[in-house]
């Protein structure tokens, strides 16, 4: 037999096995997801039985997150500080962990663990008709990743409302808001996390199921009453870690219910009412 019919019956005979490996991995996933979804509708029809109706589209697994420990990057908060004000920004260390830049714009104050605002001067720069779009611009020039919460009127004032992104995902306790008096930008305040890549910690979430049942176990045992969960979001929840500006970013899933919201805490499942 030829060397070539020999080499082309040898990669037909690789690309069958391969996609008969390729199926039989497809289905093991379609087996998995379909045994998750059981799992997840057994335990909505426990917590149903006790009194809590699970939205079950609304609920999200937090596959992948594990908890992040950050060290405040003074370079990158300095380029965030050139991106609002400008590029003659100069940055003055106050002490504990406070820093004040201040430019051609107006001031931004920086604390440790990423609190931070900002007073303007009312220059051209920050005159705008559509607040929306141009605190979404500014928060771009910053280098942040945000996605928009809210935005509220009365008269001619303007209060819009961005939550952090870190890497793709949510982080529910950073959030800044841009407010606007007769479409001039006067005033940012709210937290957001100036650092580097950070170091993952070792840890797997609770699947979508057990952290259900958590959840039900945690709000009874905190005295707690709820008839719906709306839903389940996974993001992170920072801390401040010290002076220096470290903080910790740690899995959790936001829960909101009918009367209240809720951090349930993807690997040890806690639960903290959110204020």
């Amino acid at each position: 037999m030829e060397w070539r019919k020999l080499k082309n019956i040898m990669i037909l005979i690789l690309l069958v096995v391969n996609g008969f490996l390729l199926v039989l991995v497809w289905s093991r996933r379609d087996e998995s997801v379909r045994y998750q979804r059981r799992a997840l509708e057994r335990t909505a029809r426990v917590l149903n039985q006790k009194g809590i109706d699970v939205h079950l589209d609304a609920a999200a697994p937090a596959d992948g997150l594990t908890a992040l420990t950050l060290e405040r990057d003074l370079d990158r908060e300095r380029q965030m500080a050139q991106g609002l004000l400008g590029r003659d920004v100069q940055a003055d260390n106050r002490g504990g962990g406070l820093y004040l830049y201040h430019g051609g714009g107006g001031e931004l104050t920086v604390r440790a663990g990423g609190e931070l605002s900002a007073e303007l001067n009312g220059g051209e720069r920050w005159k705008t008709d559509h607040p929306e779009r141009h605190a979404a611009g500014l928060l771009r020039d910053m280098g942040l990743e945000a996605e928009e919460l809210e935005a509220a009127r009365e008269g001619g004032r303007t209060r819009v409302r961005f939550r952090q992104i870190w890497n793709g995902t949510a982080v529910f306790s950073c959030e800044v808001e841009f407010v606007y008096e007769d479409g001039v930008l006067s005033a940012i305040h709210g937290t957001l996390i100036a650092a580097g890549p950070g170091t993952a910690e070792a840890g797997q979430p609770l699947n979508l199921p057990t952290a259900l049942m958590r959840f039900s176990e945690e709000i009874a045992a905190a005295g707690d009453v709820c008839t719906v969960i709306h839903s389940m979001e996974p993001g992170y929840r920072g801390t401040a870690q010290s002076l220096s500006g470290g903080a910790r970013l740690a899995p959790v899933w936001l829960v909101t219910t009918d009367t209240a919201r809720y951090y349930l805490d993807c690997a040890a499942g806690g639960l903290t009412r959110v204020e």
